[in-house]
């Protein structure tokens, strides 16, 4: 079978698989490669094609698998004011063109990062954060792959001190667990943004933004649902871990949500974390130059969840074995960091020092990680 998630996948669920993956690049580039592993458990990374249809320089891909469409955001580095986003309809035989290019529209500058909104009666919106202080969202046509302006949202609220936070700088966006909600960390403005989200018309409105730190940046942030304290309790309670660019930390806060629509309230529980794990050996000069970029949760077979965030410009690891088996040149790594997570309510009710507990630092099998995947079963990373 063939199994599509946007930039990376994994996915083996016979004995002889193959799973799909998309991969965006500076280059300009969306390559696609064939990942799979049989019964006697090697594996093969294949390149199969590669798309020139989002450049210059894609920086994200947002996948709808059911309806076989995949958009890209082209980042656009010449240009302060505009970039693109390109839309394609995925080919899923094993022959021809793996990508065929439906359309490309100019946006505004720097998007960064979409999330893609789905309701029950098929119709779709996608957000769209850019770095250059602004929020877009669209209606997606899913038949067509084609996409229309609905809203912008241009932000003015006062930056952070730090150098890097000259103005508003939205860097991801994401779906809350009851799906009402967009969430838009802001790097520039320490902020968490919310944005409720009207199922009937695909219209947003926006809530009370949560403040963070200042001088913290967030980036991106994962939610997570703990398991129920107890039988009679309907649910767990929902959780979100931030990860700060600028001060190189997750931030563990606790989410409800607020009555009539109006938005989330968070609290921290515990303490912040370092994004490389206290105590796992490194210096202060090496992880004074971390910029972590990616963090996202991993559901493990035993039922358990960790979250991995990947860590850049803190080098770690000086001599790792080269990944390419023609090559036995060492190679020098930053790291991906493992942390486990809380089993209750507890933590919400401070009742410990730190939410999440460092596990353990695996070299990222290169420099600069900025963006990696988790395949559905927790197993594997790309």
């Amino acid at each position: 079978m063939f199994a599509s998630l946007a930039l990376t996948a994994l996915v083996a669920t016979t004995s002889v698989s193959a799973t799909r993956l998309y991969v965006s690049s500076y280059d300009g580039n969306i390559t696609t490669f064939n990942f799979t592993k049989t019964s006697n458990a090697t594996y093969n990374l294949a390149r199969i094609d590669k798309n020139i249809g989002c450049a210059p320089n894609p920086s994200w891909l947002q996948i709808d698998e059911m309806k076989g469409n995949l958009f890209c955001l082209d980042e656009n580095f010449a240009s302060t004011t505009n970039a693109s986003i390109a839309s394609f309809k995925i080919n899923k035989d094993a022959t021809g063109p793996s990508l065929k290019k439906v359309t490309n529209t100019t946006v505004p500058a720097s998007p960064v990062h979409s999330a893609l909104y789905m309701t029950s009666n098929g119709t779709q919106l996608l957000a769209v954060a850019h770095y250059i202080h602004a929020l877009t969202t669209y209606t997606i046509n899913p038949q067509t792959a084609t996409f229309t302006l609905s809203q912008k949202f241009n932000f003015t609220d006062a930056p952070g001190p730090k150098p890097q936070q000259a103005v508003p700088r939205p860097h991801q966006v994401i779906i809350d667990p009851m799906k009402k909600y967009f969430v838009v960390p802001d790097l520039g403005a320490d902020l968490i943004r919310v944005f409720y989200i009207d199922p009937m018309t695909l219209k947003i409105a926006e809530r009370p933004s949560i403040p963070v730190p200042k001088g913290s940046g967030p980036r991106h942030a994962v939610f997570h649902i703990t398991p129920r304290s107890s039988l009679k309790a309907k649910r767990g309670e929902t959780h979100l871990y931030v990860l700060t660019e600028i001060s190189a930390q997750i931030l563990s806060l606790n989410v409800t949500y607020l009555p009539n629509n109006g938005g989330l309230a968070m609290t921290p529980i515990g303490k912040a974390v370092w994004a490389y794990g206290s105590g796992m050996g490194l210096d202060s000069k090496t992880a004074m130059g971390n910029a972590p970029a990616e963090i996202s949760l991993a559901y493990l077979r035993h039922g358990a969840a960790q979250l991995i965030v990947s860590n850049r410009n803190a080098t770690f690891f000086k001599d790792v074995k080269n990944p390419d088996p023609t090559n036995s040149t060492a190679i020098v790594s930053d790291s991906l960091a493992t942390f486990s997570l809380p089993s209750g309510t507890k933590m919400a009710m401070g009742n410990s020092t730190e939410a999440i507990i460092p596990q353990a630092l695996t070299p990222a099998g290169g420099l600069f990680p900025r963006s990696f995947q988790i395949s559905p079963n927790g197993d594997m990373v790309a």
